[in-house]
């Protein structure tokens, strides 16, 4: 009621008044590319890892990208190097152990040092569904749209009132015959 007449006597007194819209940040989570078989513990990317890398960098050459993070694995860095070179960006390492606590700050920092602007989170599958809860996704929708497969994008629409919207993006992979 008090706002209802304070709102009145604003517009009365000839005050403009603007209703505004909560901040939408844009999270592009990416699942690192898909990595030769070999004995190594942080292999490279195969040969179609690296089309994936590619593939990425050119799905996202039109949208504004206000920061690129990666986890320091080798598979998760190649993934999103060919998007930083593009768009000549440095990357913005961070470092997961698997505690909830984290990984939910590390995501709530990311998140606040970009609200309202578009970032892109690349990690490992694990890494990535944890983090996809941490903003504000329900698990049955993780499950729906999410795929571990690897070089999977989601994005995630977050607003300042903390819902959160996702969708697979479809990068229009086209496989050589």
């Amino acid at each position: 009621m008090l706002k209802t007449l304070f709102m009145a006597a604003l517009l009365a007194t000839g005050t403009q008044v603007f209703a505004t819209e909560p901040e939408v940040t844009t999270i592009i989570f990416v699942n690192a590319a898909e990595v030769e078989s070999s004995p190594s513990s942080d292999p490279g990317l195969s040969a179609s890892g690296t089309e994936q890398a590619s593939q990425l960098a050119t799905s996202l050459a039109g949208t504004d990208i206000s920061a690129i993070y990666t986890t320091f694995i080798n598979r998760a860095v190649q993934t999103v190097t060919p998007l930083a070179k593009a768009r000549q960006q440095q990357l913005d390492y961070f470092r997961l152990n698997g505690d909830p606590e984290l990984t939910s700050n590390i995501v709530k920092d990311m998140i606040k040092k970009n609200s309202g602007k578009t970032i892109v989170i690349c990690s490992d599958p694990e890494n990535i569904t944890a983090m996809i809860r941490q903003v504000g996704v329900k698990g049955k929708d993780v499950k729906t749209l999410y795929d571990k497969g690897c070089g999977q994008v989601l994005v995630v629409k977050r607003s300042g009132n903390n819902t959160a919207v996702a969708q697979k993006l479809n990068m229009n992979i086209q496989k050589k015959v």
